[in-house]
């Protein structure tokens, strides 16, 4: 997540930098850091804020779960944790999920892909488009 993202999604929440500090357990220089693009915004903190914003916007009923729009094979499905906890319109919360044929075993490589993915865009439209 970039610096205009996590301004972007923190300015959606309606939320102060103070505000969010508190929300992730972290100082309000970090989330002033992280915005000005001074420090690199780490996992834990890009998670929690998708979450939140996740919640803020509520439950969307036709959000179809990820292995349904990314067409997975029984294979695949068989492979991730996603498929086996049911939790398809949360793809993106986890690492070591099985997804595009392979396990992404960080979170940053993950996130490379679920940034383009149509799944994480359903997840949050039009919040996270450019």
């Amino acid at each position: 997540m970039d610096n205009k993202k996590f301004t972007q999604i923190r300015r959606y929440l309606g939320k102060t930098q103070n505000q969010l500090a508190q929300l992730l357990c972290v100082s309000p220089k970090a989330i002033q850091s992280f915005e000005q693009g001074w420090r690199k915004i780490p996992a834990s903190a890009e998670r929690q804020l998708l979450m939140l914003l996740s919640l803020a916007k509520g439950r969307d009923e036709n959000v179809r779960p990820c292995w349904e729009i990314m067409n997975c094979s029984s294979d695949w499905r068989d492979k991730c944790i996603i498929w086996e906890y049911k939790v398809g319109r949360y793809c993106w919360f986890f690492s070591g999920t099985y997804c595009q044929g392979s396990r992404h075993k960080s979170w940053a490589t993950k996130m490379e892909l679920c940034w383009q993915c149509e799944v994480f865009h359903q997840a949050f439209p039009p919040i996270i488009g450019d």
